[in-house]
């Protein structure tokens, strides 16, 4: 068919209304799933395409209004230890951030965890099936290859946002901070503050988990400096603090930069303090609150995994996509007593 069918020739071809047609091109959980597919099949084999620019200026009358409930949208944990969600401060305010958005927009939340004992991939597509969950959020990607295989299907049934970090064995679209820039914006804020030898101190796990980029941030922004005042990374682990002293004598840092608050431990034992002696720079703001730092705006992550999992919703996307798709949050340099005062 040469030009894409209206709703009404639709709603004639399905034997409904137009509202019904409507609806169910959208998804609508108001429209039984079977009915749903139903129209959905009889739109694409008539060859309906929608018009982008009214699609626009009904998705813009939408979020002018207060949403009510609209339907569920799935959290899934898939760390092996979920007591993280609870106990680290960045997880629980991407978790914050991804409630208050879709509370915005009328969605709700369920959630699970990948690791449950009684939770298979089929016994997971049944629960969602029977919930009408048709959006999900991944959370906990801690490891390169947190999303066993085995869980393939459940994402296919689905539309699928990773929070915090892109999945390494998956396409799936990911939300997270941009890593690269927090670790440039730290150095430079550093050096503008009179400092000359920064150095990183951070964990090769942690690294990995974000692919290198804090490393590569740093080094980026190291390299514009002399090669005399370039430090290179300290790797830290708990049991390192002998290897940190060596570091420190060796390579004399004159502030650090981190996501471990027991470098601050391990200073004091050497008899130094910040910022008397040497400055601390965390690298995310949400685990201390007496250093200054940069503050990776997670609530903001949560909120734009919302929107994009909205988006693939709206625009009737599920599976893995073919390229990874992402968005990146920037930091903000949040000033505090563990560096000197600008000219300080």
């Amino acid at each position: 068919m040469d030009a894409s069918p209206s709703i009404r020739t639709l709603a004639k071809m399905a034997g409904v209304s137009k509202a019904t047609v409507s609806l169910a091109l959208r998804d609508h959980p108001r429209i039984r799933p079977a009915e749903r597919a139903r129209i959905q099949h009889i739109a694409a084999q008539a060859g309906y395409r929608p018009n982008a620019l009214v699609a626009n200026l009904l998705a813009q009358l939408r979020v002018s209004k207060t949403f009510g409930y609209r339907s569920t949208l799935g959290l899934v944990c898939v760390t092996k230890n979920r007591i993280l969600l609870e106990v680290v401060p960045t997880f629980r305010e991407w978790i914050a951030g991804c409630h208050a958005r879709a509370t915005e927009l009328g969605y709700g939340f369920d959630q699970f965890w990948l690791y449950e004992p009684e939770l298979s991939p089929a016994r997971m597509i049944q629960i969602l099936d029977a919930r009408n969950i048709r959006g999900l959020i991944i959370i906990g990607v801690l490891e390169r290859g947190a999303l066993p295989p085995r869980f393939d299907p459940v994402w296919e049934r689905s539309a699928a946002v990773v929070l915090g970090a892109r999945p390494g064995r998956s396409n799936l679209p990911f939300v997270s901070n941009d890593q690269f820039s927090t670790s440039v914006r730290a150095v430079e804020e550093l050096l503008a503050l009179g400092y000359r030898r920064p150095g990183l101190c951070l964990n090769q796990g942690l690294d990995d988990t974000v692919d290198n980029k804090f490393g590569a941030g740093f080094w980026v922004a190291q390299s514009k400096l002399p090669i005399k005042q370039q430090v290179p990374v300290f790797r830290y682990e708990l049991k390192a603090e002998k290897r940190f002293r060596l570091w420190i004598k060796r390579y004399r840092p004159d502030a650090i930069i981190t996501a471990h608050g027991a470098i601050e431990q391990w200073l004091q034992s050497m008899g130094l303090s910040a910022p008397r002696d040497i400055g601390l720079v965390h690298l995310d703001k949400s685990d201390v609150e007496n250093w200054a730092g940069m503050k990776q705006n997670n609530a903001q992550i949560g909120s734009a995994a919302i929107d994009m999992l909205i988006g693939q919703l709206h625009r009737h996307e599920k599976g893995v996509p073919l390229l990874h798709q992402s968005i990146l949050i920037g930091s903000t340099w949040v000033p505090g007593p563990s560096v000197r005062e600008l000219g300080g």
